[in-house]
């Protein structure tokens, strides 16, 4: 109760600052805004029906300097949930770090981030927010193959003066600032990313790195690639990746490869349907999925998202619809 009153209280806030836009945050000063977002779905198949209210964040950043900024995000997921199936309700209503870092931009070429960040890796990756993407869903691809998030270092800027080709080079060789909200647990993981834009249509690049996961002890070396065509009203993006796993515990190796090309046609600003099919391999446990999805989003406003979406599943039991509703404050 105390949650959804400090909601109540902070969405009021918001709508009586000045100037203030949905989607947009609030501005307090320059060292201080807040913003917020809230994610819900609705999911049924085969044989389940569930409610979530998934994301639930609140955000803080600002600049310190003309050279230094920072950023926090709180986040609680799943906040709450109702299996109507089993009839059971679940709560989660811790906040973890999802990310907090501070920016030194020194150029145009050569920039510094430390702390909890997203992986510079593709598309689909840095962008977090639910309300932002054109599915409710996301790819197994976005879960199964590096660690979302990391806890480290990221020197980054380009390395043409067009600003045509920008570069990562990341790292981190310590536990997760939140080792209970990432989705593969490490202590050791290196990488690099390129990413030219051809155009202001069409861009591509491609990362390769390693990270050692904490509890199996897996040595995980990947490569990505990823490519994108975006001229309104079309979109078109690819991003596929390639695992060589070393189990040294078991002394087993095996590879992962997955991978989606995703398809957009907006009818307007509004109105869009989207297209997706996905490839999973697991050849550690013979595991193969194949899934194609067709989906509708409406977006009233930019800061709020309405989307649903049928998913078929090579096992048919995994099929599912869903419908999601979420808003950027």
């Amino acid at each position: 109760m105390r949650f959804f009153i400090s909601i109540l209280l902070l969405s009021t806030l918001f709508l009586q600052a000045d100037e203030y836009e949905l989607g947009h945050g609030l501005r307090l000063n320059d060292q201080l805004n807040f913003g917020a977002y809230v994610s819900t779905d609705y999911e049924t198949g085969d044989d389940k029906e569930r409610f979530r209210l998934d994301d639930v964040a609140v955000l803080a950043y600002g600049s310190l300097s003309e050279k230094l900024s920072y950023l926090l995000e709180l986040e609680a997921a799943p906040f709450y949930t109702k299996n109507y199936t089993t009839d059971i309700e679940t709560k989660d209503t811790r906040f973890h770090y999802e990310r907090m870092y501070v920016d030194y931009a020194h150029s145009e070429l050569f920039n510094i981030r430390i702390g909890k960040q997203i992986s510079p890796i593709g598309y689909w990756n840095i962008e977090p927010i639910n309300v932002l993407r054109d599915t409710s869903s996301n790819p197994y691809y976005s879960s199964k193959m590096f660690p979302k998030l990391l806890t480290g270092l990221d020197l980054y800027g380009y390395l043409d003066e067009d600003n045509t080709l920008k570069y990562h080079l990341f790292m981190q060789k310590n536990e997760d600032l939140d080792k209970n909200y990432i989705n593969i647990e490490n202590k050791h993981f290196l990488g690099a990313s390129l990413e030219y834009e051809v155009s202001s249509e069409i861009s591509f690049g491609g990362a390769l790195g390693e990270y050692i996961t904490t509890q199996d002890n897996k040595a995980v070396q990947f490569i990505q690639f990823n490519a994108k065509y975006d001229n309104y009203p079309f979109m078109l993006q690819t991003e596929i990746a390639y695992n060589d796993i070393d189990n040294r515990d078991l002394e087993i190796k095996s590879h992962q490869f997955a991978g989606y090309t995703q398809g957009l046609y907006n009818f307007n600003m509004q109105h869009a349907i989207i297209g997706r099919y996905e490839y999973f391999d697991n050849n550690e446990i013979s595991e193969i999925n194949q899934i194609g999805i067709i989906g509708y989003s409406y977006r009233p406003v930019y800061a709020i998202s309405i989307k649903a979406e049928y998913q078929c599943n090579s096992d048919s039991k995994l099929s599912k619809s869903l419908i999601s509703f979420s808003v950027l404050f």
